[in-house]
C-alpha cells in the first residue's frame, strides 16, 4: 500500500528541532572560530556532532535558504562533505575562507554556481584540502590557474567537475597535467597521485580544444569518464592511426563512449576503430544516426561487456540503422548477460517481444518516440523460447510521437507485467486504458511500485487509476498530466482517501485543456509546447527553421510531412 505516515525517529525529530531553532540556539553563541589551524580548541558546540548529522543540517538550511547565517558555526573539522552551491558575495559569509580551513578532513566539496569561487579564493583554500576526492567548481569564475593548484595539492582526487567555466582553456588542462605529475614524483606512502587517481572529468562548456583533450587522455591514464570525449573527437585525434594502423596505438581506460549530435560529424567506419582504443567501454550513447549504418553498430560486438546502450535519432534524419539488422544482434550478444539499461528512440520496426526474449535481465527500458513497432519474428532460430515477463525490470518509460503509431497491445501488457517495477512513466499516445491495467493487475499487483507518471493518456479513467490506490503497493507519488478523462474531482477523492488511510503519497495533477490553434494564440506558447512534445534542443528551437514551424503551428498546417520534406536539411 502507499506508505503509511509513520512516527518520526528520535534522530529525525532532533534534527528538525535544531534546523527550525537555529536562530535561538545560536543567539548566545560566538561565531568567532579558531584563527589558525594549529588552534584545536572548539568555539562551537556543533564541533561535537558527527559529520553525517552536520551534513544533514547544512543541506536542510541550504534548502531553506538560510545557510549563510550559520555557516561559520557548522564548518567543523570532522566534516567530510560540504555543499556550498549558489553562495555569493551578497550572502556575506563572514570569514568563509578562514572557516573552511578548519575542514581538514573534507572529501567532497561543491562550489557549483558560487560567485565566491574564483582563482584567488581557490588558491587560498585548496592547499588545505589534501584529502579531497570529489570537487565541483562548475559554473564559476575559476580559470586556468585554479586547475594547476588543484593538480598540485589534491593528489587523491577521483572526480573533478568544472563545467561551463568559460575561463578554463587548454592552458588549464596543461597546468593540471603537469602539476599532477611533477608534484607527485618521489612521494612516499599510499598516495596514487592525481595522474593515477582521477577517474572522472566534467568540463563541458569550457574553452578546451582537441589538443587539451589529447593531453588529458595521455596524462590521466586511469580516466574512465570525460564528458568531452566522443567517438568523433577520438577519431579526429587518431586520424593518422586510422589511416595507417599500427600496433603502437594507445589504449584508454574509458568506460563511457558517445557519438555526439553536435560538433564534428561522424566519419563512417570509425566507430569500430575507436572501440579498439577503448576496450573497457561498457556504456554507449549514440545520439545521432547520421552517416551511421548497421555495420557500424555491429562494431559493438567487439566489446567484452555492454551494460548500457542508448540509441537516439532525430525525426528528420535519413537513418540506415535498423532494429533487425543492427540492434537485434547486439541484444542477442549482450542481452542475456551484461546489458542492464536499454534506450531506443526514433527507430523503425522496434520489436518489444524480441527485447523481452533477448534481454531478460534488463533493469531499465526506455522506448521514446520510435517511428514504428513490429511483432514480426526476425529469425526463427533465435526465438524458440516463449516470451517471458521482464522480472528484473525496475524503470519503464514509454512514449509514442503520434496516434498513427501503435504499440501492440500484448507487448504493452508484457512490459507492464514486470513484478519488480519501481518507476513507470507512460507518455503520449500509448495504448494505456482501464482494460489494459485490469489485465495487468491479474498478473502482478505492483508490489514494488513507488512512482507512476501518466501523460496525455486519454483513455484512462478514474477506474484505471483506482487500481493503484490500494493496500498492496508502496506508492510514493502519482503524476497525472493532461489526461482528458481524469478530473480534479477524481484527484480530490484520492487525496481524501489517502488522508483517511494515513497514506504518505503525493498526487500531482495537471488538467487537460482543449487547445484552440487560432491566429490569436501566442506563438511562443505554441513553440514551448512543441519543444516539450518533441524533445527539441535549444539550438533547434532558436533556428530559422523553427521560426517557420512556430508560424505554422500557430496558423495551422494541413500537410505536416510536406513541410518537413520541403525544408532545408542543412538547417540542423
Amino acid at each position: 500500500m502507499p506508505r503509511l505516515i509513520r512516527v518520526k525517529s528520535l534522530s529525525q525529530t532532533c534534527l528538525e528541532f535544531v534546523i527550525n531553532n537555529m536562530a535561538v540556539l545560536c543567539e548566545n553563541l560566538t561565531s568567532d572560530l579558531p584563527t589558525t589551524i594549529s588552534n584545536q580548541s572548539s568555539h562551537s558546540p556543533f564541533d561535537q556532532l558527527p559529520s553525517k548529522f552536520l551534513e544533514e543540517i547544512i543541506s536542510a538550511l541550504q534548502t531553506k535558504k538560510c545557510l549563510k547565517q550559520f555557516l561559520g558555526l557548522l564548518v567543523a573539522p570532522q566534516l567530510q562533505t560540504l555543499d556550498l552551491r549558489y553562495l555569493s558575495k551578497e550572502d556575506n559569509c563572514t570569514d568563509l575562507e578562514l572557516n573552511l580551513l578548519r575542514c581538514i578532513y573534507l572529501k567532497n566539496l561543491s562550489l557549483r554556481w558560487s560567485s565566491l569561487c574564483n582563482d584567488k579564493f581557490l588558491s587560498s583554500v585548496i592547499p588545505m584540502f589534501v584529502k579531497l576526492q570529489v570537487l565541483d567548481i562548475s559554473n564559476s569564475a575559476a580559470g586556468d590557474s585554479s586547475l594547476e593548484v588543484i593538480g598540485t595539492y589534491c593528489t587523491d582526487l577521483r572526480e573533478l567537475e568544472f563545467m561551463n567555466c568559460k575561463n578554463i582553456t587548454d592552458i588549464g588542462v596543461k597546468g593540471l597535467c603537469v602539476s599532477s605529475t611533477t608534484h607527485n614524483l618521489g612521494r612516499e606512502g599510499d598516495k596514487l597521485g592525481l595522474h593515477k587517481s582521477l577517474l572522472k572529468l566534467g568540463s563541458f562548456g569550457t574553452e578546451i580544444t582537441n589538443a587539451g583533450i589529447q593531453l588529458g587522455l595521455e596524462t590521466f591514464r586511469s580516466l574512465q569518464v570525460w564528458d568531452l570525449v566522443t567517438v568523433q573527437i577520438l577519431a579526429k585525434i587518431h586520424t593518422e592511426n586510422f589511416l595507417n594502423p599500427s600496433p603502437e596505438i594507445p589504449k584508454y581506460s574509458l568506460m563511457n563512449l558517445e557519438i555526439a549530435l553536435l560538433g564534428i560529424h561522424y566519419v563512417p567506419k570509425t566507430f569500430g576503430f575507436v572501440l579498439s582504443l577503448c576496450p573497457f567501454v561498457i556504456e554507449v550513447e549514440i545520439n545521432t544516426f547520421n552517416r551511421l549504418t548497421d555495420s557500424d553498430l555491429l562494431s559493438l560486438l567487439s566489446l567484452e561487456k555492454l551494460r548500457k546502450l542508448k540509441l537516439v535519432g532525430y525525426f528528420r534524419e535519413n537513418s540506415s540503422v535498423t532494429f533487425g539488422g543492427g540492434v537485434t544482434p547486439i541484444l542477442k550478444a549482450f542481452g542475456n548477460s551484461s546489458l542492464k539499461a536499454l534506450s531506443l528512440s526514433k527507430l523503425p520496426d522496434v520489436n518489444i517481444m524480441v527485447i523481452a526474449q533477448l534481454c531478460p535481465n534488463l533493469h531499465s527500458l526506455d522506448l521514446f518516440d520510435n517511428l514504428s513497432y513490429s511483432n514480426k519474428k526476425l529469425n526463427e532460430e533465435w526465438f524458440k523460447i516463449e516470451p517471458q515477463v521482464l522480472k528484473q525490470l525496475e524503470k519503464l518509460r514509454l512514449s509514442v510521437e503520434k496516434s498513427s503509431i501503435t504499440i501492440p497491445r500484448e507487448h504493452f501488457i508484457l512490459l507492464l507485467s514486470g513484478p519488480s517495477l519501481v518507476d513507470i512513466d507512460i507518455g503520449s499516445f500509448c495504448p494505456l486504458n482501464d482494460g489494459v491495467l485490469q489485465e495487468v493487475v491479474r498478473v502482478q499487483k505492483f508490489h514494488r511500485l513507488e512512482n507512476l507518471t501518466v501523460t496525455e493518456c486519454h483513455n484512462v479513467t478514474e477506474k484505471g487509476i483506482d487500481i493503484f490506490m490500494n493496500a498492496q503497493n508502496p506508492l510514493k507519488k502519482i503524476a497525472l498530466h493532461w489526461c482528458r478523462k481524469i478530473t480534479k474531482k477524481n484527484v480530490e477523492y484520492w487525496e481524501k482517501q489517502a488522508k483517511m488511510n494515513n497514506w504518505q503519497i503525493l498526487i500531482e495533477f495537471e488538467e487537460d485543456v482543449e487547445e484552440d490553434y487560432s491566429e490569436d494564440e501566442d506563438a511562443e506558447d505554441v513553440l514551448a509546447r512543441m519543444q516539450y512534445e518533441y524533445g527539441l534542443p535549444d539550438y533547434i528551437v532558436n533556428s530559422e527553421w523553427c521560426k517557420d514551424l512556430m508560424a505554422i503551428a500557430t496558423h495551422g498546417c494541413e500537410d505536416w510531412e510536406e513541410f518537413l520534406d520541403d525544408d532545408d536539411e542543412d538547417e540542423f
